[in-house]
């Protein structure tokens, strides 16, 4: 068991490695690959083909796990079900919703001294609006869905490498998903999206620790999602609002 222990939580570790590089690293590669693609244009185009593969590659081994360790108490068949069908629709929505952002993000830079035309307007909806709501919703049901999937794996207990791994990926994580709803200018879903993440993996952790067991999925997500909530919390306050980063001239 230690094995498939140790799996999990190393691939979620690098799970919440990826997400954070892929949505964060491409806002300061601004130097120009050939005009107008910049560094960050291009690293952005891998941004699906890293994180979704690697989502689908924790849900294949969780399907796995499950077939070779079946729980003494396993899930209703509706919440898998439901896991399966929202990650899907996760999959879907991520996806369309990078694709809109990057291309939009891209022709926007061009359009800085038209910012009264239609054309404008028009790419900013896209850019700055639509495509982050369908992105981040994209994600967020992502990590729903291997919250209720993974939710009937157990393990007696966790090591303290283990629970490293999965704090720093989750560290890694909720700093990302908060740094996304800031700097998208969507905090009215990403804050409240924050606080369900964590409900519902606190509501399965809670049940795990009855049954004295462990499970690295429900840390990880109910780590990653308890940090956010801090820290759009904290930037809140700080700022009597929710500004982006760019407007305060972060990045």
């Amino acid at each position: 068991m230690r094995k498939e222990d140790d799996f999990f939580c190393f691939w979620l570790f690098i799970f919440g490695s990826i997400f954070a590089f892929f949505h964060m690293e491409p806002t300061f590669l601004k130097s120009f690959l050939m005009s107008p693609l910049t560094w960050g244009d291009a690293l952005d185009f891998f941004t699906p083909f890293a994180v979704v593969p690697t989502a689908y590659f924790l849900y294949s081994h969780i399907n796995r796990y499950s077939r070779s360790y079946p729980s003494p108490h396993p899930s209703p068949k509706i919440l898998n079900t439901l896991g399966k069908v929202t990650l899907a629709l996760g999959f879907l929505l991520y996806i369309e919703g990078h694709g809109l952002h990057l291309s939009a993000n891209s022709i926007a830079r061009l359009l800085q001294s038209m910012k009264g035309s239609e054309l404008y307007r028009a790419t900013y909806l896209f850019d700055e609006i639509i495509s982050h709501i369908i992105w981040d919703v994209g994600f967020f049901l992502i990590s729903v869905g291997l919250i209720l999937l993974a939710c009937k794996i157990s393990f007696k207990s966790l090591s303290w490498k283990n629970i490293a791994l999965l704090s720093m990926g989750a560290a890694l994580f909720g700093i990302a998903f908060t740094a996304n709803g800031i700097e998208g200018q969507i905090v009215i879903f990403s804050f409240p999206a924050a606080g369900a993440g964590f409900c519902l993996a606190l509501f399965f952790y809670l049940g795990r620790k009855k049954e004295e067991n462990s499970n690295p999925f429900l840390y990880f997500f109910l780590s990653a999602y308890c940090l956010s909530l801090i820290l759009f919390a904290c930037w809140g306050i700080a700022h009597s609002g929710f500004p982006q980063f760019s407007e305060l001239g972060w990045v």
